[in-house]
């Protein structure tokens, strides 16, 4: 679903948009991400979204590049892991951390989500997890393998519209140089298909109370001023 398809639907499924051209659908935009943010944030917090694979946006294909593990945390080790090549788009937080995933693309691992100073604590223990961990730090991804070329992340980014082209190296087009194929409106809605509804019952419940708050004060100011 594009941002310009859940428009439609708000407008299609309320009484007060056949009547009301005024409202522009960047509101409309703004509103359906800011119930979205809400509803899946408070899913993350109450711990029910824990799977980021039916996210429809997402950055199939992220470089990654080696680096002294010793460069980016104060640990003293010889380990090499990596860090992405680009700074990812900003990304919304529940209480406990990004809403996001990274995947190896190769092997299809999931990566679990620490942070520079519980991975020191992880490198200190005598047996080590198997598992692949990932961190956020300064805006730039890392991991722990200096294996890793390429990740997949999955995650509700901040921006209505991120132009992720930039960033992501499955993506040909390049649209610095294709301005036309850069349209915020056909882009990918951020939010997962499942949450449609709910989002645009709670559009449509703003949108009706807006219209009853004006229908109210314009009733108010033709009985004072006859």
């Amino acid at each position: 679903m594009t941002n310009r398809e859940i428009i439609s639907q708000i407008r299609e499924s309320n009484e007060f948009m056949q009547y009301d051209h005024l409202v522009t659908d960047r509101y409309l935009l703004s509103l359906a991400n800011k119930f979205g943010l809400m509803i899946i944030r408070r899913e993350a917090n109450n711990r029910r979204f824990t799977n980021t694979s039916n996210i429809p946006m997402s950055v199939k294909c992220f470089a990654m590049k080696q680096i002294p593990l010793s460069e980016c945390v104060d640990y003293v080790s010889d380990k090499t892991i990596v860090r992405s090549v680009y700074k990812l788009p900003s990304i919304e937080q529940g209480y406990y951390g990004y809403l996001m995933n990274i995947f190896d693309i190769e092997q299809g691992r999931e990566m679990l989500a620490t942070t520079p100073k519980n991975y020191i604590n992880i490198l200190k223990r005598k047996f080590k997890p198997s598992n692949l961990f990932y961190w956020v730090q300064d805006g730039y991804l890392y991991i722990d393998s200096p294996d890793i070329e390429k990740v997949r992340v999955n995650a509700i980014f901040t921006d209505y519209a991120p132009n992720l082209g930039e960033i992501d190296e499955c993506i040909e087009a390049d649209c610095e140089t294709c301005p036309d194929c850069f349209e915020p409106l056909d882009m990918t809605f951020k939010f997962p298909g499942y949450l449609v509804a709910d989002i645009v019952n709670s559009v449509n419940q703003e949108l009706a109370a807006t219209h009853q708050r004006y229908v109210k004060d314009h009733t108010d100011d033709l009985a004072t001023n006859p």
